[in-house]
C-alpha cells in the first residue's frame, strides 16, 4: 500500500474515532444505537431481543420454513458471543478515547494507538458480519435471497418515507 493512502487511511481513522468519541454519542444510553443508521445491523445476533426481532422479521418476510428457521437461529446463536466481545471491545475503545478527549490528554501517540485499535475492531465486526450474511444466505432459497436483497435495499439511509 502506497505511502499516502496509508496516511489518509489513518487519518480517516483518527477523524472518525475522535468524532465517534463525543461524549454526546454515548452507547450505554442505547440512543446513538437507535439513531445510528448501522444499528440494525449492529443488533443481528446481539442479544435476545435484536436477534429475536430479527430472525422474526426474516421468519415473516422470507416465509422461512422451520428447518431454515432453526438454521438460521444457530448461525445467530453461534457468533453470539463473539459479536458481544466485539461490542464490548469498541465500548472500552470509545470510553478510552472519550476520556482522553476529556481530560485534555490528547497525546497523539496514545490517540494513534486507540485509532489503530478501534480500525481492527471496525475490520474484525465487519467480516464477522460478513460472515454470519454468508452463512445465512446459505440456507435460504434463491427467491428468498433476492428477498433479502430488497430488504437490505429498503433499510438503506435515506430511502425511509419520512412524509
Amino acid at each position: 500500500m502506497k505511502t499516502i493512502t496509508k496516511i489518509l487511511l489513518i487519518g480517516c481513522l483518527l477523524a472518525s474515532t475522535i468524532a465517534l468519541a463525543d461524549p454526546q454519542a454515548d452507547m450505554s444510553s442505547g440512543k446513538a444505537s437507535r439513531e445510528c443508521h448501522h444499528g440494525a445491523h449492529s443488533r443481528m445476533g446481539q442479544g435476545m431481543d435484536g436477534g429475536e426481532r430479527f430472525l422474526n422479521r426474516m421468519t415473516d418476510r422470507l416465509k422461512l420454513t422451520p428447518e431454515q428457521r432453526s438454521s438460521v437461529e444457530a448461525v445467530l446463536q453461534k457468533s453470539k458471543s463473539q459479536m458481544a466481545n466485539l461490542k464490548e471491545k469498541m465500548q472500552t475503545n470509545r470510553k478510552a478515547l472519550r476520556e482522553l478527549k476529556q481530560n485534555g490528554s490528547g497525546d497523539s501517540s496514545e490517540v494513534q494507538v486507540l485509532a489503530q485499535e478501534r480500525g481492527n475492531l471496525v475490520t474484525e465486526s465487519i467480516i464477522q458480519r460478513n460472515k454470519i450474511r454468508n452463512e445465512i444466505q446459505l440456507v435460504l432459497t434463491d427467491t428468498q435471497r433476492e428477498q433479502m436483497k430488497q430488504m437490505r435495499e429498503e433499510h438503506k439511509p435515506g430511502h425511509h418515507d419520512k412524509g
